[in-house]
This record gives structure tokens, sequence and C-alpha cells, in this order.
């Protein structure tokens, strides 16, 4: 997973800070308590904004918690976080709490890639219409009224109906907070109104296409390159749609568990009540391992003795079958210590992995 250096500011820093910090990377902010995380800052947080002076508010008082990430999160679960908000970036902590930096749909697209974890579909199949489009004459009064009718984050600009940029709640931020005062990248917002300014003159000319006939891997190559997270789908010289990454996720994690087969034996009348509970702790971890190991089928057999109950994991990958046995004296305790016994394998085998490629791309194997 590559981490993407971030501005890190104390919960009690000036909010103008963070703005600064969010319309310069057009990411995400961290926010920290003592050293450690306790929230990030993104654009989101930026159209939401309702205070008069940036420089005034603390940090603490804007800042929200996603799902929080360390190096080692696999893609699934990285897929499950972005799928779970609206956020363009997710913190990435160590064992400590201490923030390491941020990841982006972009760089999990990236590494889905690598993985060959792409749909091999056409971009018709996923992308999602109508287009949200909006006229370049028209105001960022009316630009506000589409987004809110439209609950859209993002508005294609078009002029004589051909996509030409973007306009989104990061450019509305930006625009309604003007450099007047600029000391140590403190803003202070203006009392003047952008409402009536058209928005020929403020979007971004930044839309990233491709032909109704591409692949979803070319959309996903091409948002790769354009470090984007979604594409404009064109019919013509008309839109079409949208493919985003949050499409191609959902896709995959969809795809994920269908081809994920648990089965689950040993379970008779007084304890096929666990079934559900053994099954969702035996997903948490092949989900986390599953692209690491190519894991297609996970087999668990819960075995009821005198005063114990034995429960043996057989997890099966690509090239390799781990195993697994616990044993314990109530049924649900013993399935989650076999599981626990299993990720740490998974983890220490993943570990190894990695390891032994470094040392072949270093020249020492």
């Amino acid at each position: 997973m590559e981490i993407k250096e971030a501005l890190i500011l104390d919960e009690n820093d000036p909010l103008s800070k963070a703005l600064a910090g969010i319309l310069d990377s057009r990411t995400a902010v961290i926010i920290t308590r003592d050293g450690k995380y306790c929230g990030i800052i993104d654009d989101r947080n930026m159209w939401l904004l309702s205070v008069e002076n940036p420089v005034k508010t603390k940090c603490k008082t804007m800042a929200i918690k996603p799902t929080v990430l360390n190096p080692e999160t696999g893609i699934l679960e990285r897929i499950d976080a972005f799928l779970g908000g609206h956020f363009k970036a997710l913190p990435i902590v160590d064992e400590r709490g201490k923030p390491l930096g941020i990841t982006t749909r972009v760089e999990l697209l990236r590494d889905m890639s690598a993985s060959s974890l792409i749909p091999k579909a056409g971009v018709k199949t996923l992308m999602s219409s109508p287009v949200y489009l909006i006229d370049e004459k028209k105001t960022v009064a009316e630009a506000k009224l589409e987004m809110k009718k439209y609950d859209a984050r993002r508005l294609v600009v078009t002029s004589r109906g051909i996509p030409r940029g973007t306009f989104s709640t990061l450019d509305l931020a930006a625009e309604s907070l003007r450099p007047l005062e600029k000391q140590k990248m403190a803003f202070v917002a203006t009392k003047r109104s952008y409402d009536d300014q058209p928005l020929v003159n403020i979007y971004r000319p930044d839309v990233t296409t491709v032909p109704e006939n591409s692949s979803v891997e070319e959309a996903a190559a091409a948002m790769i390159r354009k470090s984007v997270s979604s594409v404009v789908v064109m019919g013509g010289n008309k839109p079409a749609g949208v493919l985003s990454a949050i499409d191609i996720f959902k896709n995959v994690r969809e795809a994920a568990k269908e081809s994920l087969e648990i089965d689950i034996s040993g379970l008779d009348d007084e304890t096929i009540i666990y079934r559900d509970s053994i099954r969702q702790a035996i997903e948490k971890v092949a989900d986390k391992f599953a692209v690491s190991f190519g894991v297609r089928r996970v087999g668990v057999h819960v075995k009821a003795g005198k005063s114990v109950y034995t429960v043996n994991i057989l997890l099966e990958g690509d090239k390799e079958n781990f195993s697994i046995r616990a044993e314990g004296p109530k049924i649900s305790d013993t399935v989650n210590i076999a599981a626990a016994e299993l990720g740490e394998r998974l983890s220490r085998k993943k570990g190894l992995l990695k390891s032994r490629k470094s040392l072949t791309k270093g020249g020492f194997l």
C-alpha cells in the first residue's frame, strides 16, 4: 500500500490551517491529540463549513472519524473502508496510533490493478447515469441548487453540451474563502458572496473522459494516470454516464463475497445458533488475506467433546493451504481463538513473502 504524505495538525490548531492544507493537497488533513490520530478534515467538512472566522475556530470542531487503516490492511478491507463513507482519503496509523499519512481511492485502484482485480467488463455495465451537468454560463448559486437537489458533490460543467471541466464542493469552499490576511497559512473568511459569479470564471478544466466502448480496466487506468476517482463516459459527443472508483469497488466486493466459499460442519441442534457468528469471524480473516493468498474456500469443523469444543479450520489458497486447530470450553471463544491464530499465521507468512520479495528486488537472493 502506498502511503501519501499528509498535513498533520493538532486539534487545537486553527481551522484555517486545515483549510489551507486541503486546498493545497485536494485530499485531507490529519488531526491529532497529544501526537495520536483523532480524526481528519476533508473537503466535505469545508462544504459544511458554517463558521465566520476559521482563524479563531479550532480544528477539533470539524474533525470526523472514518475507518482507520494500518500499513498491512488488505485490499478488500480497504474497499470496505471506502465504501463505508464518501471519503477521498483515509488515515493510516501505526500500532501506537501515530499517523503515518493517508491513502486515496487512486492508490487502491493501483493496487487492485496490480493484483488483477479490476473487473473485466465494459464501462457501460458499471457506470451510473444520468450525468449531473451544468452549463458554464450558470452561476454558483444555480450550481449549489443542483448539487443539493441531486445530493451531488461534483457537477460536470459543459459548453454547448460538451464536458469542459468540473465544479465541486471543494471549489465552493475555495471560492468562499479568500486570503484577506495571510500569516502562517491562515485565511480569513470574506463577507462577499460569490453566488452571482458565472461558473465559466471558476470551474476547473480537469474532466477525464473515456469512450462508452472502453473497458473498466481502461477506465481505471485513466483514473490512475490522471489521479482522479471518476471518469465521464462519452457516447459520441454526449455524456452517457459516470464511472467512479466506488462503482468498481462495489463490483469487486460483491464478486469476492460470491466467490468465497465457507463450509461449516459439525454443528448440532444446540450449536446451530452459532453458525452466523462463526461465518462472520472466518470471513473477517479470509477477506483480509483473500488477495494475498488467493483464498477461495475455508472449511470449519466443530466437534463437541465432554467438556471442550474442538475447532478445525482449513483455508485453501491458490498456492498453499493453512490449517488451525483450537480447543476450549465455549464454542464462541474457541472459534475466535482459532480465527485469531489463523490471522496471525497468515500475517506472518505475508510479511515473510514481502521480505523475500524485497530482498529479491534488491539483488540479495
